[in-house]
């Protein structure tokens, strides 16, 4: 399975490829009328487009797709690899694969849309910090051919598993230790994380979408960390903006909003803890029925640098 986003995320489209288009598709013959099992990989045949997506699997506006359309889409997240593009920068995920790492969501191709904002020419070297799939990173390495290393930390082990097996770049490093240990000795020129920005009473800080104590660390740390026109781009819920708003200014850092976008909660563990919801609705979570979602919030993309 494809899903493509276009460069401004006006729209995200659904392929089916490979041995999907004989097993999904119907295209199990060939001219002559002999059995075919499976195409290459790079060949895809369109099947759906969603526009304005606020989600890559948004399960709701997939059901309001012509009947066909929507049975194949479903049909197509059943395959076990979803092949990811954005801006012409892609990676194979298979969840049963990378256990514990979570593949490219609405925020990993915003966060690069809010790259794509910036002047990065003299970037010479970056770091991402929970760098997961490793898709933000990729996308770096694609779009400057100037730099000339990027590390990527994360905890999770299979997380360098997923690294080795879709980056094939000599500028990229790996590292899997914690991130805070990582920056210790560490200057750069551009410092990344997509951390987690949900927040919750007593959280669970090494839950890829739980709590806000990385987000702080990073920013709090930034001026030691960032060379002299360094760059920390990092984001952050209105979950958790009074947070963020509070540690950038002890930091001292001015900010630029790269990215702003609306989007609903779909979290499970959140969504069926009455408590961590109602906690979440006091600190501004918007309860609404819209596009066949209950709960909604802003995620923000922002570039910090020294004043």
């Amino acid at each position: 399975m494809i899903i493509e986003f276009s460069k401004e995320l006006e729209k995200q489209d659904f392929y089916a490829n490979g041995k999907e288009l004989a097993s999904i598709m119907g295209l199990d013959k060939d001219e002559a009328g002999k059995r075919v099992y499976e195409y290459p990989d790079d060949k895809r045949v369109h099947v759906a487009t969603l526009e304005k997506p606020v989600l890559v699997t948004d399960i709701y506006r997939i059901t309001q797709l012509e009947p066909t359309q929507r049975d194949t889409v479903f049909k197509l997240f059943e395959s076990s690899v979803r092949h990811t593009i954005y801006d012409g920068v892609s990676i194979d995920f298979e969840q049963e694969k990378y256990p514990g790492v979570w593949g490219p969501s609405i925020d990993t191709v915003a966060f690069c849309l809010g790259l794509s904002r910036l002047d990065l020419s003299k970037i010479k070297n970056a770091i991402e910090i929970g760098a997961g799939s490793g898709f933000i990173s990729k996308y770096l390495l694609e779009k400057l051919p100037n730099l000339k290393s990027m590390d990527l930390v994360d905890l999770n082990q299979r997380a360098e598993e997923c690294w080795k097996d879709n980056i094939n770049d000599p500028r990229a490093h790996f590292y899997i230790e914690d991130g805070a240990l990582y920056m210790e000795s560490r200057k750069t020129d551009l410092l990344i994380c997509n951390p987690p920005y949900i927040p919750r009473p007593r959280s669970i800080d090494d839950n890829a979408y739980e709590g806000i104590g990385l987000m702080r660390f990073l920013i709090s740390g930034a001026k030691k960390t960032l060379s002299d026109s360094g760059i920390l781009v990092i984001n952050y819920s209105s979950l958790s903006e009074k947070e963020a708003m509070e540690a950038i200014s002890e930091s001292g850092m001015t900010m630029e909003t790269l990215v702003k976008m609306e989007v609903p909660l779909k979290v499970c563990n959140v969504l069926n803890n009455s408590e961590w919801v109602n906690y979440l609705l006091q600190r501004g979570m918007q309860s609404k029925n819209q596009n066949g979602y209950q709960y909604w919030h802003n995620i923000f993309i922002v570039a910090l640098r020294r004043t």
